[in-house]
């Protein structure tokens, strides 16, 4: 939260500029401003300002709720159609297996680092191509392999449904015009306490440092809650190393049902 810290700093020091500059003027000096217009002009500024900070921070919460859902999605698809291949022909099931653990791995080690930079993966491309590729070559013999072929495809296509989703969520951004009001207002909420008369002695000074420091905090969690793979509160790729451990799961259950039982 390093980024968090040095723009509150920044906000305060930015305030207190704002304070000596302005704050030296006759209206200041006089304090002519009548009290009607000062909670007139503070009301309207602040109600501006922080429209604009709640649609902003609800986008981005919104976006990175939604992306880190589809994380999640495209987890328990692979889980499914991993857990669905145990059905394939002795020949064909580990082959398949195998792919989905590479093709998780290839997400984890190699695509995570990519979407930071907002693009997705090759690798992890071909790999999602070479599971469907072993499912479509497997050798069916019976309507039950049949039936499990249908059922890893369909879980496949969901694969690729929530992958396409989750690359489309390294486009989400708040919107321009909202990003532009909040700049705009947060100029006009530092500035407006000087130009309609507050002196700059010391106690107001500190004052307009705390407002300057709130203000910066606001606009600065904007900024690393955007990009839901690139910002600084960006989603890990926790569901894929659960698919993992699912997978480990799987195979370890399926090698204790497959022993022999004990004499009695």
């Amino acid at each position: 939260m390093l980024t968090v810290a040095l723009a509150a700093v920044s906000g305060a020091a930015l305030a207190l500029v704002i304070g000596l500059l302005l704050g030296r003027t006759r209206r200041a000096r006089e304090g002519s401003t009548t009290p009607q217009a000062l909670s007139f002009a503070g009301a309207a500024i602040l109600g501006f300002f922080a429209l604009f900070l709640g649609f902003s921070i609800a986008g981005t919460w919104q976006q990175l709720n939604s992306a880190r859902q589809h994380t999640y999605e495209e987890s328990r698809a692979l889980t499914e159609a991993y857990w669905t291949a145990g059905g394939l022909p002795g020949a064909d099931r580990p082959v398949v297996r195998e792919r989905l653990r590479a093709y998780t791995r290839v997400v984890i080690d190699d695509e995570w680092a990519a979407m930071q930079h907002g693009s997705g993966s090759l690798a992890a491309w071909r790999a999602v191509d070479q599971v469907r590729a072993a499912v479509d070559q497997a050798a069916v013999h019976s309507q039950t392999e049949a039936s499990a072929r249908t059922d890893v495809l369909r879980s496949l296509s969901e694969v690729n449904a929530k992958r396409n989703a989750r690359l489309g969520d390294l486009r989400a951004s708040v919107p321009v015009l909202a990003i532009g009001g909040l700049l705009v207002g947060a100029v006009f909420v530092l500035a407006t306490p000087s130009v309609i008369g507050l002196t700059s002695n010391p106690r107001n000074l500190v004052l307009m440092c705390f407002v300057g420091a709130s203000v910066a905090f606001g606009v600065s969690m904007v900024a690393v809650m955007s990009g839901p793979f690139s910002g600084a509160v960006r989603i890990q790729p926790t569901a894929f190393q659960l698919a993992l451990e699912r997978y480990d799961q799987i195979d370890s259950d399926a090698g204790a049902s497959a022993l022999p039982p004990f004499p009695s």
